[in-house]
């Protein structure tokens, strides 16, 4: 029972964190499309240098946060390595429907 509450509890933390990874994610690809078509619109190559440089500023500082959000990375390979942990060591055959 309590292997169970336990299970599900890390079921519940790893959507949360993969959540955030999404989120982080999809502000990153909606910074880039928007510097995409700033470059696209500008007409001579000074205008378009002038448009890529706060591109690769918003792509870095986005990298960075992504990187440096406290645990993303730690929790999801906690979360992923127990339940390879769990996996391996469960016996039970409702356990198995969550592999």
């Amino acid at each position: 029972q309590h292997a169970d509450s336990n299970f599900s509890l890390q079921q519940a933390y790893h959507k949360f964190v993969m959540t955030r990874v999404q989120a982080c994610h999809k502000f990153v690809m909606t910074r880039v499309q928007a510097c995409s078509k700033l470059k696209k619109a500008s007409k001579s190559p000074w205008n378009e240098h002038a448009a890529s440089l706060p591109c690769k500023l918003i792509a870095n500082y986005s990298k960075n946060k992504v990187r440096t959000q406290p645990g993303i990375e730690l929790a999801t390979y906690r979360v992923v390595a127990r339940r390879r942990h769990h996996s391996a060591s469960s016996t039970t055959r409702e356990e198995d429907r969550f592999r």
